[in-house]
């Protein structure tokens, strides 16, 4: 059997469109044009002042605040609502600058050098990468939208950024809503607290996805003021890829998260099922932490008054062999994912899955070999298991042991996972959507980065930077892929909502065998 006959193994997912891709990570923010009317809008409390995208017929608001800053007293605490100066008695409401992305949030640079690697096996020049500014007073959320809406219905896609939970946030290149806007949606993007900000485990904290509750003070904020900007409460899709697409996993399980959104598109975020440590076994790292910065026996106070900037570098010398995973902490998460999944006990929504065809290639080194992979990963196999893993492996004579590798970890870590979640959720009588991307671009740059982690995200958003080979057949693949994401947004079926055109192929809903 050869690679892509294994690949097709995978049974039932439906409506396999190939799938193409490649990083955008490099595409300029969007400036608006000069001269036009700024846009404004009005909610219950506050006078938005937005400004026009360089995409005609779309305007932006960015950095809006959902929730307070997390600092001071507020640092490891669950995030506060926003304040604000209108009140009942008829005060004036208050007038909020949405013309500038805020700060992301506090981070290393783990995201900024995965991009620049990237730029650079494509040819591109990584000096030309945008970096941005980081700040812990980082709680804020952009939004894109048609610049005229005739009614409060329009779906809104919401999207979760990757970053191993460490990195990344929502105006990376990648991310720009002005393009997805235009087809007849509001596409916003969200900040959440990163790394041991966002996820801290100490004896003397209850709580430790601080993360999570940020993402679900987001989507509150977006239920409570989204009919404003002319987007519909009950046409939410939340979109994620990466640790943004576990992220959304573990939401789904939260009883806090119910009925805050309808769709779940879940993009290279199959892993959920094999978390998530309990949150007793990762405190004694905390300690450790604690213990580093202000010596024995300090308080989570102490901790709190130290600068930002102090936190994240102790962070990145104890924390640099830890995944910064939700953990099971009895008050926002109750049980693991997989517990979860199994027992039925998700919230009700439709759902869309996948990942892409290289998703390990790319963290593999020349002398990866299957049998050093399975035994860092602790997997044994019994005989019989073993002799089946051999013939697919082996089957093409031409593959490298990398190229094995990457069969074995990404099946493994991603499109195996994903479809026991499809399944899993479809047995529950939900609606479930699979899908697999594996198209590359042309050239030999492009067949050596193969189908990677996070390559789907310019198809999705229709952020293809000038450095990748974009041909009319991507171009169209953008077309079809931006179609089906709305339109499952807008009704819970790619094939039916905004869009309706006769090169999509029609997407079958998953049925297990």
């Amino acid at each position: 059997m050869t690679k892509t006959q294994a690949v097709k193994r995978i049974k039932n997912v439906s409506g396999l469109f190939a799938l193409t891709l490649m990083l955008s990570a490099c595409v300029h923010q969007l400036e608006a044009p000069t001269g036009l009317v700024e846009p404004e809008i009005s909610t219950a409390s506050t006078h938005y002042v937005g400004r026009q995208s360089s995409v005609p017929d779309v305007v932006e608001y960015l950095g809006i605040p959902f929730a307070q800053p997390p600092v001071g007293d507020l640092r490891w605490a669950p995030p506060l609502q926003t304040t604000s100066a209108a009140t009942a008695s008829g005060e004036s409401k208050r007038s909020f600058d949405a013309t500038s992305f805020a700060p992301a949030c506090m981070q290393g640079d783990h995201i900024a050098n995965w991009y620049k690697g990237v730029i650079e096996s494509f040819g591109g020049d990584a000096d030309e990468f945008p970096t941005p500014a980081v700040s812990e007073d980082c709680l804020y959320l952009n939004i894109w939208r048609p610049q005229e809406v005739t009614d409060a219905d329009l779906p809104v896609l919401v999207f979760l950024h990757g970053g191993s939970n460490k990195g990344g946030w929502p105006y990376e290149p990648n991310y720009l809503g002005a393009r997805l806007a235009a087809k007849g949606a509001i596409v916003i993007t969200i900040a959440y607290r990163l790394g041991v900000f966002g996820f801290f485990s100490h004896p003397d904290l209850p709580n430790a996805n601080f993360a999570l509750l940020d993402q679900i003070a987001a989507l509150r904020w977006i239920q409570e003021n989204i009919a404003y900007f002319g987007g519909s409460p009950n046409k939410v899709g939340l979109a994620g890829e990466s640790a943004g697409a576990n992220n959304i996993a573990y939401l789904m399980t939260m009883p806090a998260a119910s009925g805050l959104f309808q769709r779940a598109i879940i993009q290279s975020g199959g892993w959920a099922v094999y978390g998530t440590a309990e949150k007793t076994a990762v405190d004694p790292l905390g300690v450790e932490f604690a213990e580093a910065l202000a010596g024995p026996n300090s308080s989570i106070d102490t901790l709190r008054q130290l600068p930002a900037e102090q936190i994240l570098k102790a962070s990145e010398k104890i924390h640099a062999n830890h995944f910064f995973d939700p953990v099971v902490d009895g008050q926002t998460i109750s049980h693991s994912f997989k517990e979860s999944l199994l027992g039925g006990q998700l919230n009700p929504v439709d759902l869309l899955i996948g990942s892409n065809a290289n998703e390990a290639r790319m963290y593999l080194d020349a002398s990866a070999t299957v049998a050093s992979w399975l035994q860092d990963q602790g997997l044994m196999f019994d005989e019989d298991k073993q002799m089946r893993l051999a013939q697919v492996l082996n089957s093409d004579a031409e593959a490298d042991q990398r190229s094995r590798v990457d069969l074995l970890a990404t099946s493994y870590n991603y499109s195996c996972p994903s479809l026991m979640i499809a399944k899993a959720h479809k047995a529950k009588g939900n609606r479930s959507w699979v899908y697999y991307f594996n198209q590359q671009r042309d050239g030999e740059l492009a067949a050596e980065m193969g189908v990677y982690h996070g390559a789907e995200l310019p198809y999705v958003f229709d952020t293809h930077d000038e450095w990748l080979p974009t041909s009319k057949a991507d171009q169209q693949l953008t077309d079809n892929m931006t179609e089906y994401w709305l339109n499952f947004v807008a009704s819970g079926d790619p094939n039916q909502g905004l869009h309706k055109q006769s090169k999509q192929v029609a997407w079958l809903a998953y049925e297990a065998n």
